[in-house]
This record gives structure tokens, C-alpha cells and sequence, in this order.
């Protein structure tokens, strides 16, 4: 089941998250738990992001953190991803589409005229692309890092 996350989901979502940031390229920078509880309660609470959840038998597995903003060189609003992330022993399901679905069904009701998702983690870069290009979006160039 995918629904908005509640408050009371955060601190799970907060486990998943520092997984997620152990396991990937961010894992060079600090993880602050209590700045991301403060961020995910804040997109909860706000009208400019949403965070959803998805649920196996009750239990948290994974989630999908989004922003919606105007574009800088127009009033037309863009809608973007934070992380989508599932917990590695659930992730051979549906429940990514079924995170990316609700994604765009949020971004297309506050009115986004364009919605992006990026792979900046660096783990299963072509597997990632394929499952965002079978859920309609198109490659229009790659994200670049570099440590400093």
C-alpha cells in the first residue's frame, strides 16, 4: 500500500534513510538524523513537498520524498525527487512503481508541468533508468560529482 506519510512514520523512514546513505555515493558526507526528521516533518506538514510511504503487512519498506517549485526561468512549476528508496529485501516488486505512480499522480495535482528523477546514489544506475523509462520518463543527460 502507498499513502502520504504520517509523523509517526518518520523515524522509520529516518532508519531507512541512513541504509540508504551507508550503502551509496553520499556516504563521504555526514547523515544528521535529527536535520532529516526536521525535513521529512516540515514536507509532512507543507504544501511544497510530500513524502509517501510504502507499507508490506504494516510494516514500513520504503518511501519516495518530493518537492514541487517553479522553475527558475519560468512561473511554470516543475516537480522533483529527493530519494526513492526501499529497503534491499523488498525491492523485487512493484513497489517502486507503485511509489513512482503516486509521485506523478501528486505532481500532476499541484500542477507541475514537468517532473524529474534522478540517480545520485550511484548504485544500480542502469537498472534505475530502466524502471523511471518504463514508467515514462526519458534520459536527458547524466548527473555528475565530484569529491572536494
Amino acid at each position: 500500500m502507498i499513502r502520504p506519510a504520517k509523523h509517526s512514520d518518520v523515524p522509520r523512514l529516518i532508519e531507512l534513510g541512513t541504509l540508504l546513505h551507508a550503502t551509496t555515493s553520499y556516504s563521504t558526507m555526514s547523515f544528521c538524523p535529527d536535520k532529516s526528521a526536521a525535513f521529512l516533518h516540515e514536507l509532512i506538514n507543507g504544501q511544497q513537498g510530500v513524502a509517501f510511504v510504502a507499507e508490506i503487512r504494516g510494516e514500513v519498506v520504503g518511501g519516495l520524498v518530493a518537492g514541487v517549485i517553479d522553475q527558475w526561468f519560468s512561473n511554470d512549476l516543475i516537480a522533483y525527487d529527493y530519494t526513492l528508496f526501499i529497503d534491499p529485501s523488498k525491492r523485487h516488486g512493484i513497489t517502486a512503481i507503485r511509489l513512482i505512480q503516486a509521485f506523478k499522480e501528486w505532481a500532476k495535482i499541484k500542477g507541475a508541468k514537468q517532473i524529474y528523477m534522478g540517480i545520485g546514489t550511484g548504485v544500480s544506475v542502469e537498472g534505475t533508468t530502466e524502471l523511471y523509462q518504463s514508467q515514462g520518463f526519458r534520459n536527458i543527460g547524466p548527473l555528475l560529482m565530484m569529491e572536494i
